[in-house]
């Protein structure tokens, strides 16, 4: 049978929200260090080197937003579904009776309606 625990899904969706302020708090951080060694001589290669640390570390956030935002909407979206299905449950219950149906034939309609005179 299939189930959602909705507490654990909000639970991660925290934890990545938590994530994203760390590697946000690091990589200020990291830009506070490479400001502070850009003063300093012979450290361009230990700079450049800090600087790809520092994009990959902001793509990283990128991601953990996105995975946030999704989860986030993973579950308004199952938690609206999963409430509609329960509205139309607890409807009552409405049955159609099949009906029969027959043909009728117009073919000899124009001569009916020439008999007609209006008034």
């Amino acid at each position: 049978m299939f189930s959602v625990r909705l507490d654990r899904m909000c639970d991660n969706c925290v934890q990545l929200e938590r994530q994203m302020s760390e590697l946000n708090q690091l990589n200020m951080d990291l830009e506070y260090a490479i400001r502070a060694l850009s003063s300093l001589s012979g450290m361009d290669d230990l700079i450049a080197r800090l600087r790809t640390q520092k994009s990959c570390m902001e793509a990283e956030h990128i991601h953990l937003g996105q995975m946030a935002q999704g989860l986030d909407k993973i579950i308004l979206d199952y938690t609206s579904c999963e409430n509609r299905i329960c509205d139309n449950g607890e409807q009552s219950v409405i049955r159609y009776v099949r009906r029969d149906i027959g043909t009728n034939d117009f073919g000899r309609i124009s001569g009916i309606l020439g008999t007609i005179t209006f008034v």
